[in-house]
This record gives C-alpha cells, structure tokens and sequence, in this order.
C-alpha cells in the first residue's frame, strides 16, 4: 500500500512543484529592497537621460545592471533565456549610449528594456 502511494505520490509531488517554479517568475522579479527594483532604477536613468545629467545616468545605469543582475539569480529558472538576455543586451547599449551622450539612443534603450521587463514572467 506504501509502495503504491509513492509511486503515484512522488510524480505528482514533482510535477507541481515544477509547474510551480515554472511560473514563478512574477512573484520572484518583485524588489526585496532598493537594491534590486529594477523598475525604479529603470525610472531613475529614463529621468536623469532626459535631464542630459549624463554622470549621474551613467551610475544609475551601472546600478540598474547590478539590480537586474540580483534577480536574474531569482528568476532564471522561471524566466525565458532570451528575454534575459535581451533585457541585459538593452541595459548595456543603453549604458553606451548614455557614455555617447545620445538622448534618443539611450531612452530607445531604456524603452525596450522596460518591455522586456514586462515580459519577463507573463504569457506571451
């Protein structure tokens, strides 16, 4: 009788908890704290960009990276490769063109990164 409900019990047991990790990505890209709300520094860059503040959005986007970096440790097993990828591929050219001190290339940048964001987590 033991035998029979382990052997149906433990495949079920994996399976959920697989299904569970698979979409738990929403509930892990939330911050735990400032170090990590990739949408504020997100925010913060896009505001000191168009405010031409080109040392200070240089920081923010180096800060902006390790954000994003801390919860790529969180969601990378939730979380399509390609989005994650892209979103830092993003991140980086924007970081180049804030260092070229290009507006327009760098909130183009910012944008997609923010879509990225989004994507990361939902059903697409």
């Amino acid at each position: 009788m033991l035998k029979r409900v382990l052997l149906v019990a433990l495949p079920v047991g994996l399976i959920a908890l697989f299904v569970a990790v698979m979409l738990s990505a929403v509930v892990l890209k939330l911050p735990t704290g400032a170090e990590d709300d990739v949408p504020e520094w997100l925010s913060r860059v896009e505001k000191r960009v168009m405010a031409e503040q080109w040392d200070d959005a240089l920081e923010g986007a180096k800060e902006l990276a390790d954000a994003f970096s801390r919860v790529t440790v969180r969601v990378q097993f939730s979380a399509q490769l390609h989005d994650i990828l892209h979103l830092r591929t993003a991140i980086a050219r924007a970081e180049g063109f804030i260092r070229a001190q290009d507006r327009a290339g760098a909130i183009a940048e910012l944008a997609e990164a923010q879509t990225l964001w989004d994507r990361i987590g939902s059903r697409h």
